[in-house]
């Protein structure tokens, strides 16, 4: 509100449209993501990484007709928007505490000028703060955060309400004919940065989906439901103040001064204590994204720590806590007022909400395509969204010369990331040496070969595989007394740790024997003592070693694709290893691998 009529006279009409605008972002994200998103979410988790998720596991059910109805189009297309998407709610993940943070900080302003100075040291502290107790879960945070926050949309209700109260004709914004006026009777060039400033109310729908692995959908909508309506009775409130003081500079605070004093001081505390939580979505959501990108082979590997036994959905990563840490603090320094980083916010999520829109549409088409009918009864609402989405980016691209450059700049990084990764982790994977396993025991089965003494064990992510390392020493013409291929596991259970052993195969004169070793772990448990594990089914004959793969891509390419590859190589030389999850000593850790030489065709050049 404060942005808006910055630039916008304050006039009854022009109040009343602007409201009526408010509302109708409401409907239009309450309908598409509390309604609509919620509903396509893959094994609890929302986010467009999750809707190419639910694509890529249908694919098998389309692969038949997949050429001719052109199927791999649009699963190639959906790979992209998942990128796009992805990378621009993280990088608005940046930009979320740090505006949420300041412009809090800064109602101080309102009636103490003199600690100007002191808001952006404030705002500091309480980022570092927030990102300190990351670490601590979703469910022990919100334990602390969730009465907080009802206390906070009370009083924001009642302080809207106080103000309403002389205004009530005001309530007549609900009416869209107030909305369609304001937008036919302005020219474009005033329109498109209203709509740029109005769209800051609903920036929040993409963390909302986002956020469907830390909390229920039951309780994402109730949630909703009770804070929009405070929202906005919020938001008439102001509105009416306006219309008695034209004080546009805060007006929130304005209201809050008009219900008295103290009652100014309880809000700017308890403002800058719901910036704090506000903060707390937006991170939890970008862990969320990290992890399905990863899971979908966009992004590297990082160690993932559950934090709750009841909801799966709810981790922490630590590597991805400090970056946003550090980004976030950078932002506020860079950009030092929520004014001027209300230029850079907003052109992110509303690129967000376009990808997720076409997302939608092409799961529901791919789900409907044998039943027209019920995709064409759902397209008009996926026209509707579109043209929501549409104007809203469009209006923030006026943004982009005053700082949404900002968003797109870390984007834009993030895009290259990922692209580079999933095309560098596919050309890796063709290049290390592979074999099934039961291809690879029948070759055991029928060579005649060099037995040595020893235990040799090899993790593996896949039980169907041969890891590279161990197809090396059998090109030696050799292999250990005892061969182990170990698989760890996560189960839907919080706690506990299952494992079995089987033998899978055994040399020409049977004193090489292969052994197969499945473990089953809580996804609780960070960590798994697998040495002990092996010392239970007596895998002790020395001498015993960990053989793990570690390669080094040389890139053959040239041009564009050279770039890729060698930023590729260069994430994957600097990526964190996992192996302390397994406990396993140092001493007994032996590395096997060497120079691999990748390139986009899959063809190793001579």
């Amino acid at each position: 509100m404060s942005l808006t009529f910055k630039v916008l006279p304050v006039t009854r009409t022009n109040i009343m449209g602007v409201l009526s605008l408010i509302v109708w972002s409401f409907v239009f994200l309450s309908t598409k993501y509390a309604w609509m998103a919620l509903n396509l979410d893959n094994n609890g988790e929302g986010g467009t990484f999750a809707l190419l998720s639910l694509i890529r596991k249908d694919r098998a059910k389309w692969a038949a007709n997949e050429k001719k109805n052109g199927l791999r189009i649009f699963v190639g297309i959906a790979g992209l928007l998942s990128m796009a998407c992805g990378a621009l709610l993280l990088s608005d993940g940046v930009i979320t505490p740090s505006i949420s943070v300041l412009a809090a900080v800064e109602g101080i302003k309102v009636v103490y000028p003199h600690l100007h100075d002191f808001v952006i040291p404030i705002a500091t502290i309480i980022l570092i703060a927030l990102f300190m107790i990351q670490k601590q879960g979703t469910e022990k945070i919100t334990r602390l955060f969730s009465p907080i926050m009802v206390i906070w949309f009370l009083s924001i209700a009642f302080a809207g309400f106080f103000s309403l109260k002389n205004n009530f004709s005001l309530l007549a914004a609900f009416n869209p004919y107030y909305a369609i006026l304001f937008l036919t009777r302005h020219p474009i060039a005033v329109v498109f940065p209203i709509l740029g400033y109005i769209v800051l109310c609903i920036t929040g729908g993409e963390a909302l989906y986002a956020d469907e692995a830390h909390y229920s959908k039951t309780a994402i909508r109730f949630a909703w439901a009770f804070a929009s309506i405070c929202l906005l009775v919020n938001y008439f409130g102001q509105g009416s103040f306006l219309l008695m003081t034209h004080m546009v500079d805060s007006p929130f605070f304005g209201l809050t001064l008009r219900v008295g004093h103290l009652f100014y001081i309880y809000s700017l505390i308890i403002a800058t204590m719901a910036a704090i939580i506000a903060s707390q979505a937006m991170i939890t959501g970008s862990f969320s994204t990290y992890k399905q990108a990863m899971e979908l082979g966009m992004l590297p590997r990082l160690e993932i720590r559950n934090t709750s036994s009841r909801m799966r959905g709810q981790i922490y990563i630590s590597s991805v806590n400090r970056g946003m840490c550090l980004s976030c603090l950078a932002t506020v320094f860079i950009f030092r007022s929520s004014n001027a980083l209300g230029n850079a916010y907003g052109l992110a999520v509303t690129g967000a909400f376009i990808g997720t829109t076409l997302m939608m549409g092409i799961i529901l088409y791919l789900r409907l395509r044998k039943n027209p009918s019920h995709f064409l009864f759902l397209l008009p609402l996926l026209l509707l969204f579109a043209l929501f989405d549409l104007a809203f980016f469009s209006s923030n691209l006026g943004k982009i010369p005053t700082g949404g450059w900002f968003p797109l700049l870390i984007g834009s990084f993030l895009i290259v990331t990922m692209i580079s990764w999933e095309k560098g982790s596919v050309a890796m994977y063709r290049a290390i040496p592979k074999q099934s396993t039961s291809c690879f025991i029948r070759q055991v089965q029928t060579i005649d070969i060099v037995v040595v003494p020893g235990t040799n064990i090899y993790m593996t992510a896949n039980e169907e595989m041969i890891p590279a390392q161990l197809l090396e020493e059998f090109a030696l013409g050799l292999l250990h007394q005892n061969i182990v291929l170990v698989t760890v596991k996560n189960t839907d259970a919080p706690w506990g740790v299952q494992y079995e052993k089987r033998l899978i195969g055994q040399s020409q004169d049977g004193r090489s024997k292969i052994y197969q070793v499945i473990i089953e772990k809580g996804y609780m448990r960070l960590f798994v003592n697998v040495p002990n594990i092996l010392n239970e089914f007596a895998f002790s004959i020395e001498p015993r070693r960990f053989v793990i793969g570690m390669w080094n891509p040389i890139v053959c390419e040239s041009g564009v694709r050279r770039w890729i590859l060698s930023y590729f190589r260069i994430i994957y030389k600097n990526t964190p290893t996992l192996t302390q999850r397994f406990l396993i000593p140092a001493r007994e850790v032996v590395y096997i691998g060497g120079d691999l030489k990748v390139s986009f065709s899959g063809q190793q050049p001579q």
